[in-house]
């Protein structure tokens, strides 16, 4: 999943807002360094990244991808499922769980935290305080625009953002109707991963 599924699961399990979104940032033993909260939101990221990847839903799903883009199937995914979310919030939130309070409160917390992570975090971390781009995955278009952030993260030459997004927009209905099966499937493993976590 992305940086929006991580932040809504965050919330869904009362962990740390900053801790989820730290899962892609955190490698191996460095984990140790951290305060025991966010501690617990890398290891809930890390979970729910496993799960997802591993889910009968999501397998079925990479494989109905052109081959010439299967490869890149995950990315795009959890960038698309994040839309999907943002579309259904309400459905998979309380009442009073509003998208852009919890949004505000990520970047207060992200603004925050001083742990000199790495270069890729600091770049990423000054990006969206200063742009607040989170609200964006709103509108379809915000997809292939991280999709191309992707492509440019590759040390080789890679193009997989134009077809994904013509096989998302050709399949539209079908990846809804997935996203809607396997979401409550992941927010009660994340609910039972953390009951676990911290007892």
């Amino acid at each position: 999943m992305n940086y929006i599924a991580h932040l809504h699961l965050a919330q869904h399990t009362k962990t740390s807002l900053v801790g989820n979104f730290l899962g892609d940032f955190i490698k191996g033993s460095a984990l140790d360094d951290l305060p025991l909260d966010l501690q617990h939101g890398v290891r809930l990221h890390r979970q729910i990244d496993t799960y997802t990847d591993t889910h009968p839903v999501v397998l079925a799903l990479k494989q109905q991808f052109p081959k010439s883009i299967r490869r890149y199937s995950g990315i795009v995914l959890d960038i698309y499922f994040d839309h999907l979310l943002m579309q259904h919030w309400q459905q998979f939130s309380a009442i009073d769980v509003k998208k852009h309070t919890l949004f505000n409160q990520f970047y207060h917390d992200l603004a925050l935290l001083h742990h000199d992570i790495s270069p890729h975090f600091s770049r990423v971390k000054t990006g969206l305080l200063r742009h607040q781009w989170l609200d964006d995955y709103e509108q379809l278009d915000a997809c292939s625009r991280a999709m191309q952030t992707v492509e440019k993260r590759f040390t080789r030459p890679t193009e997989f953002a134009q077809q994904a997004m013509g096989f998302i927009h050709e399949n539209s209905a079908g990846l809804q109707q997935s996203f809607l099966h396997f979401y409550p499937d992941l927010l009660g493993h994340s609910a039972l991963f953390v009951s676990k976590l911290i007892k």
